[in-house]
């Protein structure tokens, strides 16, 4: 269940408060990951706040998970023939949307695998979530080879508020000083068990430029419940947005929202909204919001709204090894991790993209160990992979759903040749019988790890976003979880979603405009 202070935030926020003119000073739409931070540093900075979220409120994890059988699971199948493609949607489908509510539109021969989960908490809290927390590296943020635009910011622009974000996660790992891979601060450094070291050390010792570290992760933090302690939060499950408003100065003045229960049109008024919704269902909204201003959504005057989708080649393998000694307490996201593993031959990579690698060996019993790997590389950023409005098909409210047109590219083929070799070479080497890997990378979206579709830039004319993610078109609007990126690196998304969202607020916060003159921020946290 919901922790106290959440549970009476949620009894606050009746419909005579939403209607209520003064009620709260920022909106915040998803309550994901990147809405959590938002709504908590916002009311740690004295900020009444409004948390919109389309999904339930659901009990923890542990007190949910139940054994489902198998036809239950058949039934719900029906419903949710995209969701179930996720590996761990057996384990609990109600984490996930029911696809004929919630439908969307691929090409014939062009799947996207949309998955997704409207849920206080997000696809954090989805049980088996990979919790894996790494910073982008200077190559990420600007990459020599001009295949995309280098981000607005430098890298070190960047480290405070991934230093802020990794003491709130209470991030644990090892100080490993691989120049390719930023060391993060951690509130806890682990050790290697003997199975793991000495995996790591025959890996070294294969590959001159192999540097195996442990892999750094972090259970879900609950932010709303922090954020709900200062008194300040107001929340609304059920809510699904419909439109950003904006009013004709070019200020973002609320937004418009639907309740699902009895579909009635709401409306929240803010002169301050994050975006947080997640990186698709944040630029449909976008595209959703048109005007006199905006004739063809909320950002799109660039001709970037849409454009440029980007998800992690990912490809994978399992088997069966020898058996380990000594290992660790399973914990979820623990791994060891081989950053930049395509330049292992090198003493260190060079300038440009690679791909990663997250190794995973547990007891099977029997005398064997169980090997899993899943290794993710990066998706070029591309006009053509885009998502809009489709012009006919509706969700389940009455609301335009997206079409969404994504494929790899030639590249990216190229490079999934690559990362199988690489998992093939591994698993010989750890002694391992593989019992499966890919042939072909995952389809686009089934690694999860969807971003772009709103990018920053420093010009409005190639650009959603600004460089501190704040609409061109709507000032007070921030946008900032993954359609922002533009481009994606080889490493899990969320640490540096949560640094922009983090910088975000600091930059709302200096530029708002207080009752008494005083400027707010968040550097009272760094």
């Amino acid at each position: 269940m919901p922790g106290p202070a959440l549970a009476a935030a949620l009894r606050a926020t009746t419909p005579e408060i939403l209607r209520a003119a003064d009620a709260y000073d920022a909106l915040v739409i998803g309550a994901g990951a990147a809405g959590g931070l938002a709504a908590l540093l916002l009311t740690e900075a004295g900020l009444r706040v409004l948390v919109l979220e389309a999904g339930p409120l659901r009990p923890l994890i542990g007190s949910r998970l139940r054994r489902w059988e198998p036809g239950a699971l058949e039934v719900l199948r029906q419903r949710q023939p995209i969701q179930s493609c996720c590996y761990v949607w057996s384990v609990d489908p109600e984490s996930f949307v029911d696809d004929l509510d919630c439908p969307y539109v691929a090409p014939p021969g062009r799947p996207f695998i949309w998955l997704r989960s409207r849920q206080v908490g997000g696809r954090m809290v989805v049980p088996g979530h990979g919790q894996q927390y790494y910073r982008l590296a200077p190559d990420d943020f600007s990459c020599a080879d001009g295949l995309s635009p280098p981000w607005p910011l430098r890298t070190a622009e960047l480290d405070p508020w991934y230093g802020l974000v990794e003491r709130r996660l209470g991030l644990v790992g090892m100080r490993d000083n691989v120049p390719w891979l930023p060391d993060s601060e951690l509130s806890y450094v682990l050790s290697p068990t003997p199975a793991e070291a000495a995996l790591q050390l025959v890996i070294a010792g294969r590959w001159l430029g192999a540097r195996p570290v442990l892999g750094r992760f972090a259970a879900p933090f609950d932010a709303l419940e922090a954020a709900a302690l200062t008194g300040r939060l107001l929340i609304r499950t059920g809510a699904i947005a419909r439109e950003i408003e904006v009013d004709g100065s070019g200020h973002v003045r609320g937004a418009l929202w639907i309740d699902q229960q009895n579909h009635s049109e709401e409306r929240a008024r803010a002169p301050l909204v994050f975006l947080c919704a997640s990186a698709l269902e944040s630029t449909r909204l976008l595209l959703l919001s048109r005007s006199t201003r905006s004739p063809d959504g909320l950002g799109a005057s660039s001709g970037t709204l849409g454009h440029y989708l980007m998800d992690h080649v990912m490809v994978s393998a399992q088997g069966w090894g020898p058996p380990l000694s000594q290992t660790a307490p399973h914990t979820a996201g623990r791994c060891l991790y081989l950053a930049r593993f395509d330049a292992r031959e090198l003493p260190a990579p060079r300038p440009g993209r690679g791909f990663s690698v997250q190794l995973y060996q547990t007891p099977a019993g029997g005398g064997r160990s169980h090997f899993h790997a899943a290794s993710f590389a990066e998706m070029l950023p591309r006009p053509e992979n885009r998502v809009t409005l489709d012009p006919k098909l509706r969700d389940a409210w009455g609301i335009p759903v997206l079409r969404i047109e994504c494929a790899h590219g030639d590249s990216e083929f190229v490079r999934a040749r690559e990362q199988i070799t690489a998992l093939q070479e591994l698993a010989e080497l750890a002694g391992v019988t593989l019992t499966a890997i890919s042939k072909v990378p995952a389809p686009p979206g089934l690694a999860i790890h969807e971003t772009g579709t709103a990018r920053m830039g420093g010009d409005p004319a190639n650009s959603v976003v600004d460089p501190h993610n704040q609409c061109w078109e709507a000032r007070g609007l921030y946008v900032t979880d993954g359609a922002s990126f533009p481009s994606q690196g080889s490493y899990n998304p969320t640490l540096t979603i949560l640094a922009l969202t983090a910088r975000a607020c600091d930059h709302a916060l200096r530029t708002a405009r207080s009752n008494n003159g005083n400027t707010m921020s968040c550097a009272a946290n760094l």
